[in-house]
């Protein structure tokens, strides 16, 4: 009786000791491999140098367009003409340009694609800092100001993507994306919520586009 039991406490403790071994083995985290961390890195500078090159031309657009940006002035003298034929039509204006400040006068200016003719009045512009002119409209503004949201939301997006592919870091219905070790579980959230807002701030400039669109029309 007593060397059975001892026999078999000693079973007990030899299952014990295993258990915690194997919950010791289990307790060791992954190691992240050396190539997935590089493909991550490469798409990351990926996505955010692409990001980075498309806003170089939808935010000064949206910035000239929305009279944020350049020397404003008026166009006076002008005579307004139309190039191109169909859909490649567009309205140029040559004048003199005469800053509002009145330190700066450009006699032999020259609007590309004026948005609208002012019938010989003067019409409100402001100058690049490549030299060119750009006539301010809000309707145009809120169009391109879509446009760079969008490229904020895709980018936000696409770098989620990127998040989930770690071995480490789960997506599932019912479980919170901060459940996730760091930094993934923080870097998941604040991404997620950035293009979902992005998205929704496009729907909205989209919005306002229409309504200034349809302003401009009528009035």
């Amino acid at each position: 009786m007593t060397g059975s039991g001892r026999a078999s406490g000693g079973a007990v403790y030899g299952k014990a000791g295993s258990g915690e071994a194997a919950a010791g083995s289990r307790a060791v985290p992954e190691k992240p491999s050396w190539t997935l961390t590089a493909v991550g890195v490469l798409l990351t500078a990926g996505v955010l140098a692409l990001a980075a090159w498309l806003m170089s031309f939808a935010w000064p657009a949206f910035a000239y367009h929305a009279a944020l940006a350049g020397t404003p002035g008026n166009l006076t003298s002008a005579h307004c003409y139309v190039t191109g034929r169909g859909k490649h039509t567009k309205r140029e204006c040559a004048g003199t340009f005469t800053a509002l400040t009145g330190t700066f006068t450009d006699t032999s200016a020259h609007l590309y694609d004026a948005v609208r003719d002012t019938g010989g009045g003067p019409m409100r512009l402001q100058r690049r800092s490549d030299g060119g002119y750009t006539q301010p409209d809000p309707a145009r503004a809120a169009l391109i100001l879509a446009v760079v949201f969008g490229i904020v939301s895709g980018a936000a997006a696409l770098l989620v993507f990127v998040c989930v592919g770690p071995r480490r870091v789960t997506v599932e219905k019912g479980v919170p994306l901060r459940a996730n070790p760091p930094p993934w579980g923080v870097l998941l959230l604040v991404l997620s919520r950035l293009a979902v807002a992005a998205a929704a701030a496009v729907a909205l400039s989209f919005a306002m586009f229409f309504v200034l669109l349809i302003g401009e029309l009528v009035f």
